[in-house]
């Protein structure tokens, strides 16, 4: 975003709620201890917050609540009377929710804000799953038992191979490497150890991925809160600045000329992000990017331009991208270890880079983290997501 004097914006808090199956747990059973505990983290009272923003994809299609479903939840944590925003965009649904509230801080509307995010995915009838994530792309299903992004994962995946040196090793380490950061955090839905070997012998889903390669259905919610430097003088809270927080729209054209790789989605939120904050990629620390499979966390750095066209297969040999590597790429384990109840997800990358730029990420800190950037890409149009965000946070 551009123009005008922008006030300083602190993520003064949050929290991230266990990811995972719960079938018989309600969508509110997931959201209400997040929403306490992140306003615990924050040092505000829900008497505080003078606005919520609420990412959500799926409720309607999986829940059958369309309409107001962040009312639904926040009344049921004992928040109500103040404007609910309810932000709907595919799995950069939480993230845009930020995004809105960043803005809504930044230029003058509110000065402290709730943000939710939360998605309940398992439902008794898994095709229900099946078809609402469904909606999110101009494409058909081409299977009933898996998400049309699979699909599109897997044809980028194989152009990332026909025009670099990668092999399906690599995407098979990257995603051993996010399993092992899984294993740090106690909130991941896959937290058990597994091998490049494991990886690679496991059920095909569609060439080349494998099942491990790739995010699975999840349950989840996490809620962070934001405030105006001001109020946090006024009330003696701290947290990192969040410097930029850029959202862009998909080009479904893209593609039809020599180079189908670029510009994308994601390429121009990172570019307006870095524009904004007045930084470049070479100063991030550390990031959490939009990865449903292995092979995507590479393309992600790339486009994001933390790394050069390519190169992402010597970092995924050398170490880079792992905890104590040159740049460690989802500590929290990536949607597909951690998890990806879609509506929280971007919610919950906001949290985990907060948490490490306050050093106090535990046993999963990157040492000397100062910046920190996390990236969502939602839906599909065309042959390029529909919507991209990208936000840079520092301390």
């Amino acid at each position: 975003m551009t123009g005008g004097t922008r006030e300083t914006v602190l993520l003064a808090g949050g929290e991230v709620g266990p990811f995972g199956r719960f079938i018989d747990t309600t969508l509110e059973a997931l959201t209400r201890p997040v929403i306490h505990a992140a306003l615990q983290d924050a040092g505000v009272q829900h008497q505080d917050l003078q606005a919520a923003f609420v990412g959500n994809g799926l409720g309607g299609l999986i829940q059958g609540q369309e309409t107001m479903l962040g009312q639904v939840l926040l009344a049921d944590a004992g928040i109500d009377s103040i404007p609910v925003h309810n932000i709907k965009n595919a799995c950069s649904s939480g993230s845009d929710a930020v995004s809105l509230a960043w803005s809504a801080i930044a230029y003058g509307q509110y000065d402290c804000v709730l943000v939710l995010g939360a998605e309940k995915m398992t439902h008794s009838d898994r095709s229900r799953a099946m078809s609402a994530l469904a909606s999110a792309s101009d494409r058909r299903p081409t299977s009933p038992e898996r998400s049309v992004f699979m699909d599109l994962n897997a044809e980028r995946a194989l152009r990332y191979m026909a025009e670099h040196k990668a092999k399906a090793f690599h995407f098979a380490m990257t995603a051993a490497k996010n399993r092992r950061h899984a294993g740090l955090n106690p909130k991941a839905a896959e937290r058990q150890p597994i091998s490049v070997d494991e990886i690679l012998a496991d059920r095909v889903v569609v060439t080349p991925l494998t099942r491990s390669m790739c995010g699975g259905i999840c349950d989840g919610a996490a809620a962070l809160v934001l405030v105006s430097g001001p109020f946090a003088r006024r009330h003696g809270l701290s947290g990192p600045v969040i410097a930029a927080s850029a959202v862009v729209g998909g080009m479904p054209q893209r593609g039809a000329g020599a180079d189908a790789m670029a510009p994308n989605a994601t390429a121009r939120a990172a570019s307006l992000a870095f524009e904004t904050a007045g930084i470049g990629p070479g100063d991030v620390s550390l990031a959490e990017v939009h990865d449903p499979t292995a092979p995507q966390e590479l393309l992600d750095i790339e486009d994001i331009g933390l790394i050069g066209r390519g190169e992402a297969v010597d970092y995924v040999e050398r170490g880079d991208t792992s905890l104590g590597g040159r740049l460690p790429v989802n500590v929290s384990g990536g949607l597909a270890s951690r998890g990806h109840p879609v509506g929280a997800t971007g919610v919950a990358q906001l949290v985990e880079v907060g948490r490490q730029l306050m050093q106090r990420a535990g046993a999963a800190q990157v040492d000397g983290a100062r910046v920190g950037l996390a990236q969502m890409a939602g839906g599909l149009l065309g042959n390029d997501s529909a919507v991209a965000t990208v936000h840079i946070l520092h301390r």
